[in-house]
């Protein structure tokens, strides 16, 4: 009998609501450093570059529009039949779960996780909602939201060196992240069909580590505490060689069973 020896999955890489392809380019480089493939674009780019400039509000993204370019960038990953692993932060993990329900996924890595629906968070919507006014003004859900800069109120701040990767986004799309309901197309039910690991922060002040066990246990999903940090590790080098093995791993894995698959 030949054993057919599938590829490592490649990685996709997607950003939270402020990030860039840059915010996480120094963990694609310690993953392609692994070995393993990997794209780390900017959602919606040409729109958020313009608003930085002054030119725009962002008001006509969505967040189903975002979940649509993520669709893309994952098709064409794709090698073979092999789907890509989906990682995603904060916001990018909402998309990440959503694509792997679809099938877009051969597993999924969410680090500071945003909670489906179906996982209550330790912070009601309507208090969030007063905090982003406080934060934003009170126009921000039809505004561009400026992460780059410095703000009032901010309880988990990235770095400067993170804050220069930054660039404005849609007010739109928070406020109706805040709005799904559980049932929805971004809240699919457990399990999902393929291996699942979320990383948490021991000192995430916008996805507390209680939140983040919570949607691992959901998920029925392996869970990671990174100590000392908060909401921007996943942007902070000096985690990125930790967070690439443990994505190399469950691409090792999912090489495994895949190549198992193909000698049964």
């Amino acid at each position: 009998m030949t054993l057919k020896t599938r590829e490592k999955p490649s990685v996709l890489l997607l950003h939270g609501l402020g990030g860039t392809g840059d915010t996480l380019a120094p963990l694609a480089r310690c993953i392609e450093a692994r070995g393993i493939a990997v794209a780390h674009p900017t959602l919606a780019e040409q729109a958020r570059r313009s608003a930085s400039c002054g030119v725009g509000t962002l008001s006509n993204l969505s967040l189903n529009g975002l979940l649509d370019e993520a669709r893309e960038h994952a098709r064409r990953l794709a090698i073979r039949d092999t789907r890509p692993i989906i990682c995603g932060h904060s916001n990018g993990a909402l998309l990440a779960h959503t694509l792997a329900a679809e099938g877009a996924a051969s597993g999924v890595f969410l680090m500071a996780p945003v909670p489906p629906p179906s996982v209550p968070t330790e912070i009601p919507a309507w208090l969030q909602a007063l905090f982003f006014s406080a934060s934003f003004g009170r126009r921000w859900r039809s505004g561009a939201l400026h992460f780059e800069r410095t703000r009032r109120f901010d309880r988990d701040p990235p770095s400067g060196q993170v804050a220069n990767t930054l660039l404005p986004d849609s007010g739109r799309v928070l406020a109706e992240a805040l709005r799904l309901a559980p049932g929805c197309p971004f809240d699919p039910e457990p399990p999902l069909d393929v291996p699942v690991a979320v990383a948490a922060a021991e000192r995430d002040k916008i996805v507390p580590t209680k939140t983040a066990r919570k949607i691992a246990e959901h998920f029925g999903a392996s869970f990671h505490l990174i100590a000392g940090t908060g909401h921007w590790f996943p942007a902070e080098c000096q985690f990125s060689d930790h967070l690439a093995d443990l994505i190399a791993r469950l691409a090792e894995a999912i090489r495994s069973v895949e190549t198992e698959d193909c000698a049964a």
